[in-house]
């Protein structure tokens, strides 16, 4: 049986990735809101602690994520331009750099990025820059860790809480257990995709975007 951390476990993509995982029989512990602010290095520092006091861990499912509905990037504030930086990237780098020991080879990271990391949306010019730094940072570990696999999963529009908040589409967007059956297949072990593969998955089409 898989171990594996998922974040952002009440989120759309992240709740739906929950489902999956256990119905493909991992054993997931869920990180939502309520049980840490990633956006805080010292509530990073403690949930980490407490994990590595569990079994050891088999892989890192990074879903969680932040996008200001400002649209015009003069008028963004300086706390949600930083909660943009914190929540998407830096929280990603700071969890990644404490759980790798606990890794067992053979397991690894997936990072939940996005389109807007490969080809960047002008009214989303904050957040397009931190996913396209989630893509980078995946690569760069996919190239130095061989012991373990490195994936950033690139979605397009999606019908998550999170696509509601910032266009009216949402509801005729991709569904998230398109999103969330690729997760599944890229922890199974048996996929075709290679570690530092960037995948894009849009209208639950999937291709590389990316690799190494």
């Amino acid at each position: 049986m898989q171990t594996i951390l998922l974040t952002g476990a009440n989120g759309g993509i992240g709740s739906a990735a929950k489902v999956a995982l256990e119905a493909a029989g991992a054993k997931v512990t869920g990180v939502e809101r309520k049980d840490a602010d990633l956006a805080s290095y010292s509530e990073i520092k403690a949930l980490t602690e407490q994990v590595a006091q569990e079994a050891p861990l088999d892989w890192l499912v990074f879903a969680h994520g932040f996008i200001s509905a400002e649209t015009e990037f003069e008028k963004q504030k300086p706390e949600e331009i930083k909660a943009t930086f914190d929540l998407n990237i830096l929280s990603v780098i700071y969890l990644t750099q404490l759980l790798l020991p606990h890794l067992r080879p053979g397991g690894g990271v997936v990072f939940i990025s996005s389109t807007a990391g490969l080809h960047p949306n002008g009214r989303y010019a904050a957040y397009s820059s931190s996913k396209a730094a989630v893509n980078a940072f995946s690569q760069a570990l996919a190239r130095n860790r061989p012991e373990l696999s490195f994936f950033s999963v690139c979605p397009g529009p999606t019908n998550t809480p999170m696509r509601e908040k910032i266009a009216t589409d949402a509801k005729t967007s991709q569904s998230p257990s398109a999103v969330a059956n690729l997760i599944v297949e890229l922890v199974s072990g048996a996929s075709i995709y290679k570690t530092g593969d960037i995948i894009m998955i849009r209208d639950a089409s999937v291709s590389i975007a990316g690799s190494i």
